[in-house]
């Protein structure tokens, strides 16, 4: 999986960058900080030689004179593209990232190979009034002619779409990934909007849920399966009703909407593929 040195004949397409954690990164291994422009400046000097003639009654004669000609030329060069191809090689040259996921501790950047399952929960969050009018329409009336609110409508047994509607209230707006590598180890991350290279919206439209081709991930890893995660234990905690029921509620919406119990967390830096 490992990454061949940049050149000329091999080309990264970058899908998503989170520039903050890769900047802090970067000015931590590079003491000067991290270079957003470079400034080009050349020259060349140009030599010309004029001449003339003099007639006087008491002189005659040629001269000679050497003008010099300098061109200057400068050129601004945004470098902020090259944040991601400047962390890929620092981290490689100082051997911190780890090839896969499996095993890995908490804290590890890791970079990992598979493919790409994206999650919008806004997306959800919106759909579900044209959701309840499809489904209404499709409904089986009841024989006692009432009407059947679309918040009662089962999804499957068990399951309202009014349940669902109200478990997405309470979900943050996030998009989540699920990445699925090459040794069918599940990394659920959730990433931000704002670091994507191109409208996450228009994914939707392009590839449903579900992105083709091979995808690379650089991260860290920040939650292990619970297997796994020795970490995970409560029985030191201090007892109290209140948090307890909380934590079993919070734990309920993390299966239900987030990470499962057999998934990786991954705090993505950068999501790339290369360009063959």
């Amino acid at each position: 999986m490992e990454l061949e040195s940049q050149g000329t004949d091999l080309l990264y397409d970058f899908l998503y960058i989170d520039t903050k954690r890769a900047s802090t990164l970067i000015t931590q291994l590079y003491a000067p900080g991290v270079v957003f422009s470079i400034k080009h400046i050349s020259s060349e000097e140009e030599c010309k030689q004029k001449s003339g003639g003099v007639d006087v009654k008491v002189a005659n004669g040629s001269f000679s004179v050497e003008e010099a000609i300098n061109r200057t030329q400068e050129k601004l060069f945004d470098a902020s593209w090259a944040l991601p191809i400047n962390l890929l090689d620092k981290l490689s040259e100082s051997n911190l990232i780890e090839n896969g996921i499996t095993d890995s501790k908490l804290g590890k950047l890791v970079l990992i190979k598979g493919n790409i399952s994206f999650f919008d929960i806004s997306f959800l969050q919106k759909s579900i009034p044209f959701m309840g009018k499809l489904l209404l329409g499709k409904a089986p009336s009841k024989p006692n002619h009432k009407k059947t609110k679309p918040e009662d409508l089962q999804l499957v047994d068990g399951l309202t779409l009014g349940m669902v509607s109200s478990l997405l209230d309470i979900v943050p707006d996030t998009l989540q990934i699920d990445f699925i590598d090459d040794n069918k180890n599940n990394i659920w991350m959730t990433i931000d909007k704002k670091n994507f290279t191109i409208n996450p919206d228009d994914m939707v439209l392009k590839y449903g849920s579900k992105i083709p081709g091979e995808w690379y991930a650089l991260g860290v890893v920040d939650a292990l399966p619970e297997a796994n995660d020795v970490n995970n234990e409560d029985d030191d905690e201090i007892c109290n009703h209140l948090k307890d029921g909380l934590k079993q509620i919070l734990r309920g919406i993390k299966e239900t909407a987030g990470r499962t119990n057999n998934s990786y967390g991954m705090t993505p830096l950068i999501l790339f593929r290369k360009i063959e």
